[in-house]
């Protein structure tokens, strides 16, 4: 019987190269056995180096949606449009200023996670600091131009009001904003209207800058101020700063108006919501309710001869403005292009392009309770 037979050839010795790289093999593995807690070691500090760099700050900002906040209304338990001196009238429903939330802004930080969450979230919007703050922008100076924005925003919305209603005001200087420790802080306040600076007539905004600049190293400004309808006269101090003489404020040109008009928001500031806040002051001063009892949100800057400039964040204020039950939205011409196809479900956006057709609409929305036929983004962009 035949079988069948294996043959092996003789074993050859290995080469040099492959006994030196297992010969380094065995070493590490012994030093892993002999060392157990470097091993453990070395994976935990791989994984401190993987949360700190998740944890990180990065140079970026998150818009989310703020709060949508009734002009008509409180806000922080406050009335927020108080008017005295000119007879005011009941209404109904809501004007609604919407806002922004801005994660990232100078003074604080957002990390790599919360970026990347954001990338995958609609309702936010991620972008690079330097789109939204000047590099080297403080918290403070954020701060004090938020507020000077804003108070510069009322003053002109307050202003367009009026002017639809033939009411007359003067031009003056005011003081926008006060920054914190500032010379000046402490003894002007925003709000106040500039009389008079070292005995000169204040004739505009910049008439006054020069001569608060021209002010001699060390010494005082000698300023006269109308302050809630009383004159002070005031000595204001000063430091020098690039060879001029500084108080840390913010001039702008603002208006007195033949009637008291108080608007509080809070901390809340910038200048988008000045076409809300002139509906609200023209809803206040005219009989019946504008909106008819509907809730109309929107956004929009203001200029004084009545025109809605673009703004930010339109996407995530029209989610506010949603989330704050919101029927209809009124929307910067300029903005559509970002506005188109992002409409959430149940808000009706009307676009406008200046103060007289936000009137026009909110008006047309009391009477029919419906936007049908007004302008949308679509027939904008279409354009």
């Amino acid at each position: 019987m035949g079988h069948n037979v294996g043959v092996t050839e003789e074993p050859t010795r290995p080469s040099r190269a492959r006994r030196a790289r297992a010969l380094i093999a065995r070493s590490i593995d012994d030093a892993q056995l002999a060392r157990p807690g470097l091993a453990l070691g070395s994976l935990v500090l791989l994984c401190v180096l993987i949360l700190g760099g998740s944890l990180m700050p990065v140079p970026y900002v998150i818009e989310r949606p703020g709060p949508a906040i009734d002009v008509l209304g409180e806000y922080e338990e406050e009335q927020i449009l108080v008017i005295d001196g000119a007879e005011t009238h009941p209404t109904d429903g809501a004007l609604m200023m919407t806002t922004v939330s801005v994660d990232g802004g100078p003074g604080y930080r957002v990390t790599p996670v919360e970026v990347a969450a954001s990338w995958f979230d609609r309702t936010k919007r991620v972008l690079p600091r330097e789109a939204v703050f000047p590099e080297g922008q403080t918290r403070e100076q954020t701060a004090l131009e938020n507020v000077a924005s804003m108070s510069t925003s009322q003053q002109g919305a307050v202003a367009v009001a009026l002017d639809e209603l033939d009411l007359e005001y003067e031009p003056v200087v005011m003081i926008a904003g006060v920054e914190e420790g500032a010379p000046a802080d402490g003894t002007l306040e925003g709000g106040d209207v500039i009389v008079s600076v070292a005995g000169e007539t204040a004739t505009g905004v910049e008439d006054v800058r020069e001569l608060i600049r021209a002010t001699p190293e060390g010494q005082d400004v000698q300023m006269t101020v109308r302050r809630d309808g009383v004159q002070k006269d005031l000595e204001v101090p000063t430091e020098k700063e690039d060879g001029l003489a500084r108080m840390g404020v913010v001039l702008s040109a603002g208006y007195e108006f033949p009637m008291d008009v108080q608007i509080a928001v809070g901390d809340i500031g910038g200048p988008s919501a000045g076409m809300i806040f002139s509906l609200s002051v023209y809803d206040q001063l005219t009989p019946g309710a504008l909106t008819g009892g509907h809730r109309v949100a929107g956004t929009g800057t203001i200029a004084l001869d009545g025109s809605v400039g673009p703004i930010g964040g339109v996407r995530q204020k029209m989610t506010g403005a949603v989330e704050s039950d919101a029927d209809f939205f009124l929307a910067p011409n300029a903005n559509c292009d970002q506005v188109v196809g992002h409409e959430p479900d149940g808000l009706e956006v009307v676009a406008v392009a200046d103060f007289d057709e936000a009137l026009t609409a909110t008006e047309t929305i009391a009477e029919t309770g419906s936007a049908e036929g007004l302008p949308t983004c679509e027939d904008v962009t279409a354009r």
